[in-house]
């Protein structure tokens, strides 16, 4: 319902697919169809996850949902089976027990499976896109199979018994006693592996008394431990008869569930593909997908595990590290699984100066070489069988160095949710990918816990902005769920996660409608920051063997870097293998990003081969910061005359002239006085973010320019300053709303450089292109180099010179040393009132189990001397949907009574602004029935000179809302699945939260802000 149709005329623009020459190329050098800037094509445009409850869905729906990403902008969907998350007991509390349908026949990779996927694949070449898809269902970690299978995941479970000093030990061993709960530490003399003197019914006999040392005798206990491997029987999707509801036994292991595969052997990985081989990709199918694949992907690894283990892995660990792991395994058990009793409350250390963390730390590389095995196993498969890329969220979550196994894949990808959207993590995940030359390092972003049903989409655009900043170019969305009928689900449609966590994108929402805007300027930064190649200034060591699964501290804690303006990514000495990881002319990764310094800090973690790398590159000429001193810690098993050479090697590399060790943590200061320019130096009195690529096939330099606002209020943290980037080219702003590409007019040049002055709105970006030779548009010989606030815009005028945009009295200088001060125009800025409100209310049914016909519409209509938001609206404070707004306006204004022109405003006044300021959702707006262009929701202004009439001039705009404050009175009635915010699991203290009340609606003033032009010509006039 709405009341007026001056929005029928929203731009819609097509964007074409091709395929890449090569498919599999994953590489920077990998030639893709992006489309134009203007018009971005779907390989580089954000998709959405799209969850399905299960293989019960309606076919025509899914294809519908597809057609209706594509209508916003999108580039294709990326399809998981949400299958309640894996179901009881491992989804988590308040996630759902009941499943409406039967999973024996609608479990994932049924027959009712494939045809769901052979769908979705066609409805995807039918609307040109492109289609990601989950190896598994839940977060893709398994495939139904045998439950005895051999690549299924494996465990190590512990059991023991005390035995007193001298005693001895006669029995069964223990296997049905809980985990220890009690620390020792272990003498490491004492520890032995007797598994050769147990018999085959797992009897032992042990006599302490007849071996007692001086060593020994000391102690408190013996303690026999038992340790099994064991099949750990971990669901992906839980088999029918573990469901409630209407379930039937299942007549083969098909119909029986998921289980996850080993993740850590090639076995595990050909486990998972075989199935696929078998009973999805036939038929037809993967012909079909080999039309518009994109992405075969995995979620981040999350199977429970004591020990993460895998059947040949003691084998596996004495080749490696040539020595056996099975006595040192009662130190494993901390840390080292995911749940279960991977953390106990009572750690078992050893007497050794490192209390065995040696031993963990080699059985973590070996466990990480494993991983890389079955990572690269999966990877091969999908480009080989399906001619496709890979994407995985690598490593976080588990006892492992993430950064060694980001290069494993295709497409790395990491999560806003897991990173807290930190710039610092980000830079941990991209550092390796970009080393290892991959064109997307991907994220999964929006989740938020507690914010279903109200997130915003500058929010969105918050977290994307910050990801850009950590080299993140592209994006898969949280998400899109089936928009179809689901059994015991309420308005407004089934949603995952129970109401937990944002968000429930798609055409139930309000503002479904007018996400075009919005996903254009994704996909726009996307077609920039996936050109060419990223640079930076620096590389972080860094190297940690167990990563954690939330990441929400930096690891360089100090900001002088940024302060500084130098730019900086992590990488691990296991990166430095990689064929990019050469020194030449003393830059780091010349064909990569490009390392002028490599900064390694007193507390890093060495390992032999790392050293190996950093004394190469030592020699090489690289410059190498030593900060806070040089690191002593060396990882893993050495013999002790390994680590004095290594510590002596260490201490010859500090000789060279290029090696310089500080005695702070602070090495901003150090870096500059080695003559290392940032590639950008930032003066500003905020936090401001640079991301900068170089496309060698074009000669452009495009580089991402952000002031970051994390703490502030929306509309607020406004800051200016300049940034002096190391290029002399023809500086351009490529728009990323409106895809217009302009030349900047106002800056300086030195023989080396370009100083820009900027003015950011909080959490603003720009993209700056720094062009060899003039695009479309000519440069006039004669620039701005400063300009005061008062000048509201530059462009260049028809005759080749600058038309300055006069707001206020302003000042401006040349590139020829000519100083002008202009006075202000005859008006001044004003502010609209007397607005109407048209308010279209998105209202629940009647029956909220009834919620395929939407939400019932009806208008009220409010008139505003100002504006407000819709709480301080009476009728409008538990309402979501679209409101309309309409005032007028006379042009030209009043004059000011100084005005030294009283007798004709037309020739004086040039045009106006019309200025909406910071978005709460979004907005479209029009003046006299013209849409004006995609608006920028941090300043929402746009130059209205061409539409302005004189006399009475209308303003319209419409904005939409989130559906969290419509939800708040019902949040309790709600139902996904049979499963409630208010169900008896789930509630606040589970995280099952009311949405926050939403200050909907046009929230500030709106102002025009009439302008007169000045010319500035050639000749310096």
């Amino acid at each position: 319902m709405r009341f007026m149709n001056i929005y029928s005329i929203a731009i819609v623009t097509a964007f074409a697919i091709a395929r890449p020459r090569n498919p599999t190329d994953s590489s920077f050098d990998a030639v893709v169809d992006r489309g134009s800037f203007e018009i971005p094509s779907a390989n580089v445009r954000p998709k959405f996850r799209y969850w399905i409850p299960d293989a019960s869905v309606n076919v025509d729906i899914v294809a519908r949902d597809v057609k209706a990403v594509k209508d916003v902008g999108c580039g294709g969907l990326e399809l998981l089976g949400y299958y309640l998350y894996g179901g009881p007991p491992s989804n988590g509390a308040g996630r759902g027990t009941y499943a409406p349908v039967d999973w024996a026949k609608y479990g994932f990779g049924t027959t009712a499976w494939h045809t769901v996927f052979k769908a979705f694949v066609q409805a995807h070449k039918d609307n040109d896109l492109i289609m990601d898809f989950a190896m598994g269902p839940n977060q893709g970690t398994g495939v139904p199979a045998p439950i005895n299978s051999e690549g299924l995941m494996w465990d190590l479970s512990a059991y023991n018994a005390t035995v007193p000093m001298g005693g001895s030990f006669n029995g069964l061993l223990p296997g049905d006693l809980p985990l220890a709960r009690t620390q020792y530490t272990l003498s490491t003399e004492s520890l032995t592996d007797v598994t050769s003197q147990v018999d085959a019914s797992g009897h032992l006999h042990l006599d302490f008394s007849s071996n007692m040392t001086a060593t020994n005798a000391t102690g408190q206990n013996h303690i026999v431990f038992a340790i099994y491997l064991i099949q750990s029987h971990y669901r992906a999707q839980q088999g029918p008869l573990e469901m409630k509801g209407p379930q039937t036994v299942s007549d083969s292991y098909i119909n029986n569930g998921s289980w996850a595969v080993d993740h850590f052997s090639a076995l595990g990985a050909r486990t998972m593909t075989k199935f696929w081989e078998d009973y999805i990709l036939n038929n037809g199918t993967r012909e079909l997908l080999q039309q518009v694949g994109n992405y075969g992907w995995e979620d981040s690894v999350e199977i429970e595990a004591n020990v993460y283990w895998t059947k040949n892995f003691s084998a596996i660990f004495e080749a490696q590290n040539k020595y056996s792991v099975n006595k040192w395994l009662p130190v494993l058990f901390h840390r080292n699984g995911h749940y279960k009793q991977s953390n106990p409350g009572v750690w078992w250390v050893t007497d050794e100066a490192d209390m065995g963390s040696s031993h963990i730390a080699d059985y973590r590389a070996t466990l990480a070489s494993q991983y890389q095995v079955y990572e690269s196993e999966v990877n091969k498969w999908v480009e080989e069988y399906l001619n496709l890329q890979f994407s995985a969220q690598l490593s976080y979550n588990l006892p492992m160095d993430m950064l060694a196994n980001i290069p494993s894949v295709g497409a790395p990808e990491t999560e806003s949710l897991d990173f807290s959207d930190l710039i610092d993590g980000y830079r941990q995940y991209s550092g390796p990918a970009n080393l290892a030359r991959r064109r997307i390092v991907s994220s999964e972003c929006g989740a938020v816990r507690g914010e279903a049903y109200s997130q915003t989409l500058p929010e969105i655009l918050w977290k994307v902005k910050r990801s850009y900043a950590g080299s993140v170019n592209q994006f898969v969305f949280h998400g899109y769920p089936y928009s179809g009928e689901y059994g015991n689900t309420t308005w407004p449609t089934w949603s995952t996660f129970n109401y937990q966590y944002s968000d429930m994108h798609g055409p139930h929402e309000p503002a479904w409608e007018f996400y075009r805007d919005q996903i254009d300027y994704i996909a726009r930064n996307n077609w920039v920051f996936q050109t060419g190649i990223p640079r930076m200034d620096l590389a972080i060591w860094q190297k940690m063997t167990v990563y954690p699964g939330h990441i929400q501290l930096r690891t360089y804690e100090p900001t002088d870097l940024e302060q500084m303006g130098y730019s900086y990514e992590y990488l691990s000495p296991d990166n430095l293998n990689l064929p990019a990881a050469k020194v030449v002319n003393g830059v780091l990764a010349p064909d990569a990003q490009a390392f002028k310094a490599l900064v390694v800090r007193a507390n890093d973690s060495l390992t032999l081969g790392g050293v190996s790398k950093l004394i190469e590159f030592a020699n090489g000429g690289l410059p190498i910061v030593l900060a806070g001193g040089v690191p002593t810690t060396v990882l893993g098993t050495l013999a002790p005359t390994v680590y004095r050479q290594v510590m002596r090697d260490m201490d010859a590399m500090t000789q060279l002239p290029n090696v310089h060790i500080t005695s702070s943590y602070l090495v901003a200061s150090t870096v500059a006085s080695l003559g290392i320019k940032p590639l950008t130096k930032i003066s500003t009195n905020a936090t401001w973010y640079t991301y900068w690529r170089s496309d060698p096939s074009s000669n452009i330099d495009f580089v991402f320019v952000y002031n970051d606002a994390m703490h502030a209020a929306q509309g607020t943290a406004a800051s200016e300053g300049t940034i002096e980037f190391q290029s002399t080219k023809t500086p351009y702003e490529y728009n990323a709303w409106t895809g217009e590409k302009r030349p900047i007019l106002t800056y300086e040049k030195t023989s080396t450089s370009t100083i820009i002055p900027f003015r950011l709105c909080g959490n603003q970006s720009t993209i700056v292109a720094f062009v060899a030779s003039s695009e479309d548009t000519p440069v006039p010989s004669v620039h701005i180099t400063n300009t005061s606030s008062g000048v509201l815009g530059t462009s260049v005028s028809a005759n080749g010179g600058i038309t300055l945009k006069i707001g206020s009295t302003a000042t401006y200088k040349t590139s020829t040393g000519v100083t002008r001060t202009m006075p202000a125009p005859p008006a001044s800025p004003f502010t609209l009132t007397n607005w109407t409100l048209t308010a279209e209310h998105w209202d629940p049914p009647t029956n909220l189990y009834n919620y395929m016909a939407g939400a019932n519409k009806r208008n009220t209509t409010h008139l505003l001397p100002s504006l407000i938001s819709w709480l301080d609206i009476p009728g409008l404070q538990n309402v979501s949907g679209r409101g309309y707004y309409s005032t007028t306006f006379t042009w030209p204004p009043a004059l000011l009574s100084s005005s030294s022109n009283t007798t004709n405003t037309t020739k004086t006044l040039s045009g106006a602004f019309l200025d909406f300021g910071p978005v709460y959702h979004t907005l479209q707006a029009s003046l006299n029935g013209h849409r004006l262009p995609p608006l920028d929701v941090t300043s929402a202004k746009a130059d209205i000179k061409t539409y302005l009439v004189e006399g009475l001039n209308t303003v319209e705009a419409v904005v939409a809302t989130p559906l969290g404050n419509v939800l708040r009175p019902i949040w309790n009635s709600l139902m996904s699945s049979g499963e409630g915010p208010a169900s008896a699991d789930a509630g606040p203290s589970h995280g099952f939260v009311v949405p926050p009340l939403g200050r909907y609606g046009l929230l500030g003033d709106v102002v025009v802000r009439p302008y007169w032009e000045v010319e500035v010509g050639g000749e310096g006039k």
